[in-house]
């Protein structure tokens, strides 16, 4: 037996709507296209599913009970085609987001607050991983889109360019150097440092610019995140160094002074995809927001970085 979904749709729209004339109006459909189906249905089941009383068409016990039945099927159909539309739309399908310990921190929340308030259904889901294996995983097909300092150099994903950003000074709010609009690596090598792992981007620059310039560093503490960092700096245990989208998260606190590293140092960060697949209109959408979010994070704190620190 061979059933035909467009007659099971006419049953269920004659059944509600009590008339084939109504029923063909709510399916947009003509009159005989409805009756055709219904006949069709019919002779494929092998019963009667209506019988007409007073020029009106009434389901029959057997018609009934079959629609009950078929009602299941249809509401489950109905959630595929839900499904379909949300996939194609991409709704209720977050976008997977795997991102660098800063990034995730510093920029992400602001990134995606205003692309929220334009896209109610837009949801999101953020792995933080360290920058070493953001590529691996991007590889792998397990997220959409990755942020990461560079270098990543693997042939398996495409990077793009998202921003370049400052190397900043992080000071306690009362340290002398705080005074001084230019703090270069040599007067940092002087003070107890605090630092983020080895291997970490940022360490993995400041240990190259200490080398260059014929220093070893003071490190009284190492940590895992530029975060933890900061906040160890504005506790007066040591200076570090750190990018602005973390600096970004202490402009208001006063215990805490913003320097930028003096000659300038710029960290080159990437959007950081599957190779050689095209990105969805959601995707893309994000991906320009979060750049454009970025470019606003940096100038804040090189602005900021460049005046005077605030009073407490």
């Amino acid at each position: 037996m061979s059933l035909n979904p467009k007659a099971l749709v006419a049953l269920g729209a004659v059944i509600t709507e009590g008339t084939v004339t109504a029923a063909a109006h709510r399916m947009h459909r003509t009159q005989p296209v409805v009756s055709r189906l219904i006949a069709q249905l019919e002779s494929a089941v092998g019963f009667a599913l209506f019988r007409r009383e007073g020029g009106r068409l009434l389901p029959t016990a057997e018609g009934l009970r079959f629609y009950r039945e078929s009602e299941r099927a249809f509401s489950a159909f109905s959630e595929i085609e839900s499904a379909a539309r949300n996939i194609r739309d991409r709704r209720d399908v977050p976008l997977r987001i795997l991102a660098h310990v800063h990034i995730a921190y510093g920029l992400l929340p602001l990134a995606l607050r205003p692309f929220c308030a334009r896209s109610p259904d837009f949801r999101f889901a953020i792995e933080i991983r360290q920058r070493e294996y953001i590529s691996d995983w991007i590889a792998n097909r397990q997220f959409d889109v990755g942020l990461s300092p560079q270098p990543v150099n693997d042939p398996r994903v495409d990077a793009e360019p998202l921003v370049k950003a400052p190397l900043c000074v992080v000071l306690p709010g009362q340290h002398p150097l705080a005074r001084k609009r230019r703090i270069g690596i040599a007067e940092i090598g002087k003070e107890p440092i605090i630092a983020t792992r080895p291997g970490s981007s940022i360490r993995t620059r400041v240990n190259a610019l200490f080398a260059a310039a014929g220093m070893t560093p003071v490190v009284r503490g190492e940590t895992a995140t530029s975060l933890s960092a900061c906040q160890f700096a504005g506790q007066g245990v040591g200076v570090t160094l750190s990018d602005p989208f973390t600096c970004n998260l202490f402009i208001e606190d006063p215990t805490i002074c913003i320097r930028l590293l003096h000659p300038r140092v710029d960290i080159e960060y990437s959007v950081l995809r599957l190779s050689g697949q095209v990105p969805s209109p959601t995707v893309q959408q994000f991906i320009e927001g979060v750049r454009q979010t970025a470019r606003e994070v940096v100038e804040a704190v090189v602005r900021h970085a460049a005046g005077r620190r605030r009073s407490r």
